[in-house]
Formats: structure tokens, sequence, C-alpha cells
């Protein structure tokens, strides 16, 4: 996660189902044998980001609290809960675009999402990947849209912008594995003790145009502009 999310078994997979969320995710977490240092894969350090942010969604920093104090272990990074976000897309690496261009950015997906409505959203069924654990988040079906229409607005700015990935499991992270060849045995148990927590309901009324900055063993983001759907 930071860039895939999952969702688990039995009561978590019936609500993953509910979200949209893709069994061949649920069957990939449930299938690790090993962990995997996050912070040990390449990336960039520097990027703009289309994102979902939870500034105003108490419902669900008291979801993300009650799973981190369950998971509590050396080995998983926290995500802070004033970090929290759901990834829609990259636009660049921060040195591949002006400032100009990401104004006009901000411009184009003003003019998309004025077409798009407010929609909700539940974000529940904790699961991950072998470096985080997360929380999906469905129905996938507006989320799709959404991510779809702010990629058009970036490719009105930056033809050359590669094409939007096929694979979309909407999630919000909230802890990164920071050390390698952990048995998963461990996260297995403590994701099924929380597979029984209700989920957190919500309504996505903007997208997030952030700059972000990834530093030692964590995420770092400024929001630069809130770009509204259609109310």
């Amino acid at each position: 996660m930071g860039s895939d999310s999952t969702a688990g078994p039995g009561p978590g997979l019936s609500r993953a189902a509910v979200l949209g969320a893709e069994a061949s995710a649920a069957e990939r977490f449930w299938q690790l044998d090993r962990l995997h240092n996050h912070w040990a894969r390449p990336g960039l350090r520097r990027s703009w980001q289309w994102y979902l942010t939870f500034e105003n969604s108490p419902e669900l920093r008291a979801l993300v609290a009650r799973c981190q104090a369950a998971i509590a272990d050396d080995v998983y990074d926290p995500v802070a809960l004033d970090s929290l976000h759901l990834t829609l897309d990259r636009i660049a690496a921060n040195d591949a675009i002006t400032s100009t261009q990401i104004a006009a950015v901000a411009a184009a997906g003003r003019r998309v999402c004025a077409r798009l409505r407010p929609f909700d959203i539940t974000t529940g069924s904790l699961a991950g990947t072998a470096g985080a654990l997360g929380l999906a988040v469905g129905p996938v079906g507006p989320l799709r849209q959404l991510r779809a229409a702010l990629h058009e607005a970036t490719h009105s700015v930056l033809p050359t912008a590669p094409p939007l990935s096929a694979r979309f499991e909407p999630h919000v992270s909230i802890a990164y594995c920071n050390t390698d060849d952990v048995p998963a045995a461990q996260a297995h148990t403590a994701v099924r003790t929380l597979q029984a927590l209700p989920a957190a309901t919500g309504t996505v009324t903007a997208a997030v145009l952030v700059d972000l900055e990834r530093r030692e063993r964590t995420y770092v983001w400024r929001p630069v502009a809130s770009i509204p759907l259609s109310s």
C-alpha cells in the first residue's frame, strides 16, 4: 500500500465484496509468507499526486486508530492520522513539471470535477501487501470515474503522461512494514482480530492535488489545490 491494498477473509471478504474489492487482491494478502521492507523499494522522492484526504473524517480516524493500536509492532511504521489519504493518480515527478503546468493541471481538474457529483464511500476490510497494511475503500465505480476524470485533466496539460493503469484497488494505508523477511503469520493474526470492526462511511466532495515527499520511513504531503465536485 502506499500503492496497493486488499481485503481479508470471513466477514471481511463479504464486506469487501460489497465494496467492490477484487477477490484476487484478498487472496494475495492471505497467501503471503514473508513481509518486506516497504522503504527499501525504489521510488520517487518528490512527486505531484491526486489524492482524497480525510481531515474531516473522525469516523475513519477512529477506525484507523483502533487498528493501529491492535497492530502496534516495531515491524510497522503507523501512518499519522492527519496524513491519511487515498491515492487516485500520480501526476508527475516533482522535477518533471513546472509550477505553471501544475496550475494548469489544477485548473483542468476543476473543469472535469465540475461534471461529477459528490458520492458516498465506505472504508473497512483491513488487509494489505507484503509491505503495508490498509483499509479497502469502495464502491470502486465512482472512484474509478473520478480517477479517470483527473487523469484526463493531467493528460490535457501533459500529453506525455503515462496511460492510466488498469489496476486500481482503492485503499487507505495505515502502516508500512520497515523490516525484511518477517513471517506474515503475525500480520495475518492481527488482521483477523480486526475483521469484525464496523466500517467507516463518508462523502467524497473534493479531490486534492498534493506535493508528496518520501522521507525516512514516512510520507509527507502538502495540499496545493482542493478541487470540489459539483454540488
